[in-house]
């Protein structure tokens, strides 16, 4: 059913200015087409700007701290203690334009950072490879909770550029225990890292010990991971994304899949807005993905998806099972699984836990089986779901090529288009192929377990041929069953 607004709701709430994103290297403005904002979000109900106290109250990372902000050599400790001094009292620290390196900068109370348009932030030098690396951490797992702090652009947008580090384990910022938060007004320069930039996380703390309350705008990001993109949100109360921007990957991600969250029986998205998400040549713009967490309602005004394979994907909640006796192989785990549910309850078999766990997935169809079965090592656990959601002015501009693409996505391209596919080398994560539709969604839009309703509704659809299937339910037919044996490889 269509979800509807309240009055009362829309009445009193105001306009937040937003805006095509101008800075995006692969992003161009004359492909987007301005559309009308219905849904208006009055910054003040997420976010309260610190006071002209605590503004006042500023001191330099250059002139007060001592950083050479033309050198290479490590900023971490001086900007940390820069924050740390600040924190006493609340301020600013100001980072003037130059180029800095940092690894772990820890966000304190009442402090923010004002970094000058055009700054360039490197990861530092010679990160070990193997290991999860944060720029900047907003309590995201040991420091306690952190209140009214913010990194803001000041004068334009700074650059966060994460190539060519030796590790490719960085995030640019793990936003954990934290209320009253403000990240805006930068661009990302990615060679396909392999997490989301920003995590809205959940830290495992006690308490509902995750971000509430903030905003994060102003955003772009370049050659992003397709597994992977700017935004990935796991647990977040009341928290608005604005004028975010993406080529390749996902731009906002609100995929609950944190295993600490599935053992704790907390987490997940609630009281989510989103204005103005953008994605070229990507996977798409938006994504809801429940797997095992019950979300909160989600409502999205203007989402742009130019060359991307779909500009909303809606995924079923699922039942993801463990292997606790650590089998040799997959097979062997999903042969197990079926003696218990029965032939096809397995949808795909795969590693999980940075590869040390196999992990089946339970096919939707058997997911009610699975959650009242008498055996243990399936019963118990209810596939994930959100509220009744909305995404309102979609607009899609199909390209004959650059979009990233799921195998699973394929079977609805039409056989004659399969010649514009090429699969990526040994290495790859991607399909790369021509855009397929509007929405893919998963979901059967009811209340049995691991269904809910996504209301998407476009404003512009442009460029598709007229055998293309431009919104793919759960039970769309597929289009094409030719083998990835058939396809090239990409040059």
């Amino acid at each position: 059913m269509k979800l509807q607004f309240k009055h009362v709701y829309l009445a009193t709430i105001a306009l937040l200015a937003i805006g095509c994103s101008k800075e995006a290297e692969e992003i161009n403005d004359s492909e987007i087409l301005e559309a009308p904002i219905e849904m208006r979000a009055n910054a003040t109900n997420f976010y309260t700007p610190p006071s002209r106290t605590v503004l006042a109250n500023k001191v330099n990372l250059v002139t007060d701290y001592g950083v050479n902000n033309r050198d290479a050599n490590d900023d971490t400790e001086k900007l940390n203690k820069a924050i740390k001094d600040q924190a006493s009292s609340g301020g600013v620290v100001i980072i003037p334009k130059g180029k800095y390196y940092f690894n772990k900068i820890r966000m304190r109370s009442n402090v923010h950072l004002e970094i000058e348009k055009e700054t360039v932030i490197y990861p530092t030098k010679g990160l070990t490879p193997a290991r999860n690396h944060r720029i900047f951490d907003f309590a995201s797992k040991t420091e306690t909770k952190i209140e009214n702090v913010s990194i803001i652009g000041k004068g334009g947008k700074f650059i966060v550029d994460v190539r060519g580090n030796s590790s490719k384990n960085i995030i640019v910022a793990d936003v954990g225990d934290v209320d009253n938060f403000k990240i805006a007004n930068f661009s990302i320069k990615d060679e396909k890292t392999v997490f989301a930039s920003i995590l809205i996380s959940f830290t495992g703390k006690p308490g509902n010990a995750w971000p509430h309350n903030g905003i994060i705008e102003n955003i772009d990001q370049t050659n992003a991971h397709t597994g992977y993109g700017l935004i990935q949100a796991y647990a977040a109360d009341n928290i608005l994304f604005n004028n975010l921007s993406c080529s390749g990957g996902v731009t906002l991600r609100l995929e609950t899949d944190n295993l600490a969250m599935k053992t704790a029986k907390k987490g997940g998205v609630r009281k989510i807005f989103a204005t103005n998400i953008i994605n070229k040549n990507g996977l798409t713009p938006l994504m809801f993905s429940p797997h095992f967490m019950e979300n909160g309602k989600v409502t999205v005004d203007g989402v742009t998806a130019i060359g991307c394979a779909y500009a909303v994907r809606v995924e079923h909640g699922f039942i993801e099972i463990f292997d606790k006796q650590n089998r040799a192989s997959g097979d062997a785990f999903k042969n197990y699984i079926e003696g218990i549910l029965g032939a096809g309850s397995v949808e795909i078999v795969y590693k999980r836990n940075n590869g040390r766990t196999w992990a089946a997935r339970i096919a939707n169809d058997f997911s009610e089986k699975a959650y009242n079965h008498p055996n243990a090592t399936v019963n118990g656990i209810k596939p994930g779901s959100f509220k009744n959601s909305t995404v309102k002015n979609v607009k899609v501009t199909y390209k004959n090529t650059g979009a990233k693409l799921k195998q699973a996505f394929l079977p609805y391209l039409p056989c004659s288009e399969w010649s514009k596919l090429c699969k990526p080398g040994p290495t790859g994560f991607e399909y790369n192929g021509p855009s397929l539709g509007v929405t893919i969604d998963n979901t059967k839009s009811n209340n049995s377990l691991g269904n809910y309703n996504v209301n998407v509704s476009t404003s512009s659809v442009q460029g598709f041929p007229n055998n293309y299937i431009l919104n793919v339910k759960h039970n769309t037919a597929k289009l094409c069953n030719k083998g990835v044996g058939t396809i090239n490889s990409c040059n």
